[in-house]
């Protein structure tokens, strides 16, 4: 079941915010500070007292939009979990997290089904449980929160979040591309190409009974080519950027640079290709997938090699015997590409490195599902079910 109602903010301090005050540092910090205390006193309900056992609260936030999910979750075992409510906000109606959270708790659904678990996904740093959001003035500060409502509240990265989306991942959204046999509680690692490139790994924590996420800022590592034309690409991208990290040609805009490298090449090399066109990733996808612009082919199967060798990297560091996931939003729309095993299956598997027979043995999978962040935030509320709360509201 689904509900969608409106959103009923709250008044007091959100009205205070609209007040005109010269803005000298004196009257903004009090300013700052009444909001403050009002913002508190505002959101002091104890959902610890009256929160339903097995029910969470999930979100999932980036600069543009705030997607709000509860469930209730089936604790029989058999993964019938029900989603309740699903909304998505645009961030900008809101000044803080905080008041988005108000809003979706004066929500009738939230109102008989509070939460007794919630966990965020930022697009952002995480430490010590606080994200401060990279492209939004925004902070999440989850232990400020489990103060505040007396529940377990816990504050991801989003990649990390889609680590422990594939610990969840059925069957039906995983499209196998080297078939061998997983370790159990082997470790696995985990990438996605997207507007970015995120990597994680995963370990077995027995104390837990599961597997713990360990974020990584390995995308931002150097680039190593491989063959001539990656090693002209390299330098291509270091003339343009100052260097080349693995992110820079491995994501949306990484497409979109590949293809504006091969559109750098003489005509006479190419003589019945146009080199004057100019492409976004999605058309160069497009234009690959039905093969209408052998560049896009080209650059498609380029960028899908160089997938495939990090994964093989990452693979290795992790001795990922668990398995290798490609998650990611470019990852489904090219599944077609990614299953004819011509580029990133071969370059996942190296045959000319010594640790070619190594690799075999590293199961890779191509993940469908397009909320595994989302699938991932949930893993992790519901691990939270388990918990004592960390602070109760006084």
């Amino acid at each position: 079941m689904k509900v969608d109602a409106g959103v009923n903010c709250f008044t007091g301090w959100h009205e205070m915010a609209q007040c005109s005050l010269p803005c000298d540092p004196v009257r903004k910090n009090l300013r700052n500070g009444r909001r403050r205390s009002a913002r508190v006193s505002a959101l002091s309900k104890d959902w610890g007292t009256s929160g339903c056992k097995q029910t969470v609260l999930i979100a999932d936030i980036g600069g543009t939009n705030c997607r709000f999910e509860l469930w209730r979750i089936d604790s029989s075992g058999e993964k019938n979990h029900q989603e309740l409510y699903h909304r998505i906000f645009p961030t900008k109606a809101f000044e803080t997290f905080p008041d988005a959270l108000e809003a979706v708790s004066q929500e009738e659904v939230f109102q008989t089904n509070t939460p007794s678990a919630a966990a965020f996904a930022c697009a952002g740093p995480v430490a010590s449980n606080k994200c401060e959001m990279t492209n939004l003035d925004w902070t999440i500060d989850g232990d400020y929160l489990s103060a505040t409502h007396g529940i377990r509240m816990a504050v991801l990265n989003d990649f990390e979040a889609n680590g422990y989306g594939v610990t969840a991942l059925d069957e039906e959204h995983l499209v196998v591309l080297n078939d061998v046999l997983s370790t159990e509680k082997g470790p696995k690692a985990v990438l996605g190409p997207g507007t970015g490139l995120g990597e994680a790994q995963l370990f077995w924590d027995e104390i837990q009974g599961g597997y713990k996420v360990w974020p990584s800022e390995g995308s931002h590592s150097g680039f190593a080519p491989r063959g001539w034309k990656q090693r002209a690409l390299q330098a291509y991208v270091e003339r343009e950027e100052g260097n080349c990290e693995v992110e820079y040609v491995a994501c949306g805009s990484g497409l979109e640079r590949i293809y504006r490298f091969l559109q750098s090449d003489e005509g006479c090399n190419r003589p019945t290709v146009d080199l004057t066109t100019c492409q976004e990733a999605p058309a160069i996808t497009k234009a690959a997938l039905d093969g209408s612009d052998p560049l896009a082919v080209e650059a498609v199967d380029l960028f899908l090699a160089i997938i495939g060798a990090e994964a093989g990297y990452l693979g290795l560091r992790a001795l990922a015997t668990g398995g290798v996931y490609l998650c990611g939003g470019i990852t489904p729309r090219l599944i077609s590409k990614i299953q004819d095993h011509r580029s990133l299956l071969a370059a996942f598997l190296h045959k000319e490195s010594r640790f070619h027979k190594l690799l075999k043995t590293f199961p890779l999978y191509a993940v469908t599902h397009e909320r595994t962040g989302l699938l991932g935030t949930r893993e992790y509320a519901i691990r939270l079910l388990g918990q004592p709360s960390l602070i109760k509201a006084t």
